[in-house]
């Protein structure tokens, strides 16, 4: 097996062609004696090397690493050219040489008890060397104790050192590290995960697992990883390597294997609210109140290996009106009703499964959001194993308490406000655990009651509508979202004005700033790099790709990417255009529905106001539709018709409005303001396209922008 790596600096490869040609080389034997003590000089050299592998198997990544079998040695020679330019151009060139062998001093391991076969000395046994001159031989032998086992790991590498214009110098090489316990902790494609990662397990081998046995034989594997470093260059670079050692294990005693054990603990953290530490939870007027119960899931098979994950689960809580206005107090302390709920599953390990549930009281509407996740694991013998977790069983709400607040009197009529507290018992349950742990939480949403007593039968004799919205940052796995509202101002005869608010659900806004390439036809949100080989007056011609920096947040996003071409991008043309708009804006009755209301609501529609309305017949309640279309520039090839690049930027954005007393309230006022800017410039052997959009909506900026450099090569 071999192992490519190489360490360019600046990507000067054609460069340094030049450098061969103009300048002598030296090799860096021993006919130029170095000073003992040499100057690693770092901006003027290179390393290459591959790496050769005998008695192992393997691609050396964590979830490939380098297999020695029992009874194996693993060596690995690490073969460089390094090379070094002086001030005077001299080209000095030299070929260290790196080695790697690992080995399990025992075949088989005999203990007493299992667990001994997994005992783990927490420090290696670490002893150094160095002997020679130019090259001087480096050696480091490590010794990892695992019971009675030692595993071996015996490290070298050379140094050269050369005289050169620039002083002593010492020549780029690559250094193998120590190597530690474990594996680097992260996948092929780098992501990271909750699972626990062994760094050692065994596992029975065929026919051997029982409760009882004078020998029962093991399969014990410990993983190792350590850093291949080039040293002396211009920019640090390292590459990991993982390997797995494995040999027999035998435990020669009576064994008494338990049956494996499923564990689950959990904290709650709140937020929102009056984020208590302990039940009850309070959702205050005007807050959203979230719990998440945060887990720590562990699976212990018979042989002791353990796997551990944590889940989450999550519920939030809101009251849909911040002020109830009813006729009577015992209005306000009736039992809510509640509908059924049912989860829905919804992705792959972790499995999450969400349900929204709603309760009425009155025309006050509560609405409970819950989730909870399951993860799966795999065990030593490869079966699949449902981790314990946490999920919501049951709700059980009680009937609303009621205590007055204050009194405001008025000339014509007074009003009592009350603060209304709705309890409803949360009941959790442990799954896959011996105990299920049936906990009850009890949450509480609050707010106002309001109960109006005229002195004298006033007279509703107009009404008016106001229109606003408020956004809420984006928090946990939310997005930036907005609320559009809608006051309706209710003007008695007495002079009395009595103001309901109306809010519809959140609607996200997201910066859109893609492209699409030649790679693939579709519009991608992080670049693609690659080759694309393309068909020019009957040869053969190709475009490569590279993805540059993305910079996003909320109200941002700036992407920047790169094409190099056989043509001159000066001769480059350019198209924009705006995309179809599949949802127009005021097309009322194709908008969707939001969220509706109890047609009790409506006033009379005689009742005047200062401003006409639209009428509606559609139910009372929010409708909304996705008006968001895309603004592209195309940049084709010199005298082609095929594009380099295609960009498309926009804000994905809503419009909205409420029915209310037979009447449509719009939003026309807050449609965005949308402005498109595009620029180029010259670069060295190209062009920079640079495509912007700058959106006002909502009183908020957004702005997208698709940089794209295009260079002859």
């Amino acid at each position: 097996m071999k192992t490519m790596g190489c360490i360019r600096m600046r990507g000067l490869a054609g460069c340094l062609l030049v450098f061969l040609a103009a300048f002598a080389l030296v090799s860096c034997g021993d006919d130029n004696p170095a000073s003992p003590d040499p100057t690693p000089m770092d901006e003027k050299g290179e390393v290459s090397f591959e790496i050769s592998t005998e008695g192992g198997t393997g691609s050396g990544t964590g979830t490939s690493p380098i297999e020695v079998a029992q009874g194996d040695t693993l060596g690995m020679t690490i073969s460089q050219k390094s090379k070094y330019t002086d001030s005077e151009g001299t080209v000095f060139e030299c070929e260290p040489k790196a080695s790697i062998c690992l080995f399990a001093e025992l075949d088989t391991v005999f203990a007493d008890k299992l667990e001994q076969l997994t005992a783990i000395q927490e420090k290696a046994e670490v002893q150094t060397s160095q002997e020679g001159q130019s090259p001087v031989t480096n050696r480091t032998l490590q010794k990892f104790q695992i019971g009675s086992q030692s595993v071996q790991f015996d490290l070298s590498y050379e140094t050269y050192t050369y005289a050169t214009a620039d002083g002593n110098v010492e020549m780029p090489y690559a250094m193998p590290h120590e190597a530690v316990f474990g594996n680097a902790g992260a996948s092929d494609e780098g992501e990271r995960t909750r699972t626990v990662i062994r760094s050692i397990s065994v596992k029975p081998l065929p026919k051997t697992r029982a409760s009882v046995s004078d020998t029962t034989w093991y399969e014990v594997n410990a993983v190792f990883n350590l850093d291949v470093e080039c040293m002396n260059t211009r920019e640090a670079s390292k590459q990991n390597l993982t390997f797995s050692v494995t040999y027999r294990g035998a435990v020669t005693t009576e064994i008494e294997l338990s049956d494996p054990v499923k564990e689950l603990s959990h904290t709650i953290q709140a937020t929102g609210g009056t984020a208590s530490t302990s039940s009850p939870f309070v959702a205050n007027p005007c807050e959203v109140m979230s719990l998440l119960f945060k887990q720590n899931s562990e699976y212990t098979d018979a042989y002791g290996n353990l796997l551990s994950c944590e889940p989450e689960a999550r519920i939030s809580l809101s009251a849909e009106t911040d002020t109830l206005y009813v006729q009577a107090k015992e209005d306000l302390e009736e039992v809510p009703a509640s509908q059924n709920f049912v989860f829905n599953p919804s992705g792959e390990n972790p499995l999450l499964y969400s349900a929204t549930q709603r309760f009425e009281l009155g025309t006050q509407h509560l609405q409970l959001e819950m989730s909870y996740e399951i993860y799966t694991a795999t065990d030593v013998e490869n079966n699949e194993i449902e981790m314990p977790y946490l999920k919501q069983n049951a709700t059980i709400p009680s009937a609303a308490t009621v205590s007055e607040l204050s009194t405001a009197t008025g000339e014509m009529a007074d009003t009592t406000f009350y603060e209304v507290r709705v309890p409803i018992k949360l009941e959790t349950v442990y799954v896959g655990t011996a105990d299920e742990n049936v906990q009850t939480t009890e949450i509480v949403a609050s707010y106002i009651g309001a109960i109006v007593t005229w002195k004298e039968e006033p007279e509703l004799v107009k009404v008016e509508y106001r229109t606003g919205y408020v956004w809420e940052e984006a928090h946990d796995n939310l997005p930036l979202l907005y609320y559009a509202k809608v006051y309706r101002d209710r003007y008695y005869s007495n002079g009395e004005v009595f103001t309901d608010e109306f809010i519809d659900n959140g609607h996200p806004a997201d910066v859109i700033a893609s492209t699409s390439t030649m790679l693939s036809s579709s519009q991608q949100n992080y670049p693609l790099e690659g080759i694309a080989v393309y068909e020019n007056n009957g040869l053969t011609d190709s475009i490569v790709y590279k993805a540059g920096e993305v910079f996003e947040n909320d109200s941002i996003r700036i992407v920047h990417c790169s094409a190099t071409i056989s043509g001159h991008p000066k001769d480059s043309k350019t198209k924009q255009f705006e995309g179809d708009r599949n949802n127009p804006i005021g097309e009322w009755d194709s908008y969707l529905v939001s969220k509706l209301y109890d047609s009790s609501l409506n006033i009379g529609s005689d009742i005047p106001s200062q401003n006409s309305y639209p009428t509606s017949a559609r139910e009372t309640g929010w409708y909304f539709q996705n008006v968001t279309y895309g603004r592209y520039l195309y940049i084709y090839l010199p005298n082609d018709i095929r594009a380099i690049f295609i960009s498309d930027l926009n804000v994905n954005q809503y419009d909205q409005y409420l029915v209310i007393d037979g009447k449509r309230i719009e939003f026309t006022q807050y449609y965005p303001e949308c402005e498109h800017k595009f620029s180029t410039e010259d670069i060295p052997d190209g062009m920079k396209f640079i495509h912007e959009c700058i959106v006002k909506f909502m009183g908020r900026n957004f702005y997208s922008s698709n940089v794209m450099e295009v260079t002859q090569r």
